[in-house]
């Protein structure tokens, strides 16, 4: 009997253990991570902590100047570019530790929230845009600067873009 209860015991340990490893490994990537994609990403984009790359509003990371600054450079793309719907356009981009943009991702959806595509040309020239803004200031968590996560939505009403935040 107490052999039973011994090898019973040490069943419930292991896998307890088991468990324990394989929930840990699972918490260790967030849903949303950007990994390293060579087929879309450039390889000169380096974060400096790929196991701890963080969300921009937990670490302060901002654009110098604010939203405004970020509608008044991207001003001359809002007025040329035409789109043929309306929607939205998510971009989610990693700012790294040094104050550089990459891993670019986008989704876009309708106005009735379902996935759609917009012209390749114009989601191109938006994300060039994007990645020509200079004044990214990277997080910072007791006084180490961060690689965060950045998502800028683009609002699309009427074939123009409407709105940026």
């Amino acid at each position: 009997m107490k052999n039973k209860l011994n090898i019973l015991l040490l069943t419930s340990f292991l896998i307890a253990v088991a468990v324990y490893f394989w929930a840990n490994s699972l918490h260790r990537s967030q849903v949303g991570d950007i990994t390293f994609d060579a087929s879309i990403d450039n390889s000169e984009f380096v974060v400096c902590d790929e196991e701890r790359i963080v969300q921009y509003y937990s670490a302060g990371t901002y654009y110098e100047g604010g939203e405004k600054a970020i509608k008044t450079e991207l001003r001359e793309l809002i007025t040329q570019l035409n789109f043929e719907k309306s929607g939205m356009i998510t971009f989610r981009f990693v700012v790294n530790c040094t104050n550089q943009t990459g891993r670019f991702r986008v989704k876009m959806v309708n106005t009735g929230l379902k996935e759609t595509s917009f012209n390749s040309s114009n989601i191109i020239q938006i994300q060039e845009s994007i990645k020509n803004l200079n004044n990214w200031q990277a997080g910072k968590w007791n006084n180490k600067a961060l690689d965060t996560y950045y998502i800028l939505n683009f609002k699309i009403q009427n074939g123009k873009i409407t709105d940026i935040f």
